[in-house]
């Protein structure tokens, strides 16, 4: 008799540990969720230079790098200007714009160097910003020369997308160094935004 006690109660307390687990698994639900996560590219390159105007001087512009283009200027004279148009092309698979501007003096004498323009121009052909090569000659960013947030629009280069920049090079009104050949390397660096 004792034998079939213990075995009724073994046999209620599995009955009890079948309705425990039962009832776990109606009122818990596990879900399994399997996710790819692909992260953006990001390229940002010089794509071609082309010279707009000379007025009389010759300008020479050579991709040197994604990221850097030189131009030699001859037979300039005082007061004059050349346009060039540097196209930029985005090949990666997010929106970018640009971060900053450095021109890096490569042949010349320092005169010269003071005596040089660099003229960024907007959209419609206005003057964004104009500055000498002594200045430029320090890394600049975009957003403290263009002041800030509201003219990063102009310089967003979407996903697969390309932008011109209009860039005029100035020689102020000095005396005696005609003709001389000057070098720019001008270095531009893009960054991500979030459209």
């Amino acid at each position: 008799m004792k034998g079939v006690k213990i075995g009724t109660l073994f046999l209620v307390a599995i009955m009890s540990l079948a309705g425990v687990g039962a009832s776990y698994a109606a009122w818990n639900n596990d879900v399994d969720i399997n996710a790819t996560v692909t992260t953006g590219t990001f390229d940002f390159e010089i794509h071609s230079i082309a010279v707009v105007a000379a007025n009389g001087a010759t300008i020479t512009p050579t991709k040197v790098s994604d990221t850097e283009f030189t131009v030699t200027v001859t037979a300039t004279y005082p007061g004059w200007e050349g346009i060039i148009d540097v196209t930029h092309w985005n090949s990666g698979s997010v929106a970018l714009r640009f971060e900053s501007m450095q021109v890096l003096w490569t042949q010349g004498s320092g005169y010269l160097r003071d005596n040089y323009w660099i003229k960024f121009y907007d959209g419609s052909g206005n003057v964004n910003l104009e500055k000498t090569c002594t200045y430029l000659g320090t890394k600049r960013y975009y957003d403290d020369e263009f002041g800030g947030p509201s003219s990063r629009p102009y310089f967003t280069i979407l996903a697969g997308g390309d932008h011109v920049s209009r860039v005029g090079l100035k020689l102020g009104d000095i005396t005696g160094h005609y003709c001389e050949e000057v070098k720019f390397t001008f270095r531009m660096t893009g960054i991500q935004v979030t459209p």
